[in-house]
């Protein structure tokens, strides 16, 4: 916009056509050579010039360009592979869900594979005790990663009350800045879409993200996004390697649908 001192409202520009610019953003030089703009004037310059129309950052979108601009800069590379959906299929419910599951197996997979625990300080590599992971969650415009804290440590009916507690405070626009903290590895599930395959990108100072498809012949699609200074390829296809057995550990899901029942 230009300098708008020289310009009175009533003196150039109808009410409706000052607001209008001041809604797009014009700049009343733009209309130097009129002595009095209406909000048709206004309008018909919008269509001819095909002008946009400013959409205003609000914090959670703010939020959300600051996270993914930092996250393009990291060093990241992929691995893609898929995980038989038999045992998870058998043990779905309505509230045991198939991302319900596999918050669980990832957490269980991350006690096994100390890197996907570990974060970036200052000058030093910190390794965190417990899996904790962050959720890609959307509603409208806003995206959030509520963190599901030291997964390996709660049963499954723990983690479906707070995937759907999650999703009611997501739903509301009610979540909590302090759930937003204390992740080092991320889940994105687009697989009920239908999409069989996508990146995801690491979320804050995670060490990965596992980006979650549609299932197809029996597998469902997992493409894992590592930072590459924490975690290297030989270290992200064992931790694959380990998720796509404990996916197949019909003791462990057994186990712990049992342990849930009690």
């Amino acid at each position: 916009m230009g300098n708008h001192t020289a310009y009175s409202q009533s003196e150039k520009f109808t009410p409706e056509a000052w607001s209008l610019m001041m809604q797009y953003r014009l700049s009343p030089d733009l209309f130097a050579g009129k002595k009095r703009v209406t909000q048709e004037d206004v309008r018909g310059y919008i269509k001819e010039h095909e002008v946009p129309l400013p959409q205003p950052l609000d914090p959670i979108r703010q939020a959300i360009v600051k996270n993914v601009s930092e996250a393009v800069k990291k060093p990241v590379f992929h691995v893609y592979d898929g995980i038989n959906a038999t045992l998870l299929r058998a043990y779905e419910t309505k509230e045991f869900t198939i991302t319900v599951w596999l918050i669980k197996l990832i957490g269980e997979a991350m006690m096994k594979h100390p890197s996907t625990r570990m974060t970036i300080g200052v000058d030093t590599l910190q390794l965190w005790p417990n899996a904790s992971i962050a959720l890609a969650m959307a509603h409208g415009d806003a995206l959030y990663m509520p963190v599901f804290k030291d997964v390996n440590k709660k049963d499954i009916k723990e983690i479906a009350r707070e995937l759907a507690s999650y999703k009611e405070r997501v739903r509301t626009g009610r979540v909590l800045a302090s759930t937003l903290v204390g992740s080092t590895f991320g889940i994105s599930n687009l697989g009920m879409t239908g999409i069989e395959r996508f990146d995801a990108l690491i979320n804050k100072n995670d060490a990965g993200i596992a980006a979650v498809g549609a299932e197809t012949q029996g597998l469902i699609s997992v493409t894992l996004t590592i930072d590459h200074r924490l975690i290297n390829g030989w270290q992200a296809a064992e931790f694959m390697q380990t998720l796509k057995s404990l996916a197949e550990d019909p003791v462990l899901f057994k186990t712990w649908a049992n342990k849930d029942l009690k």
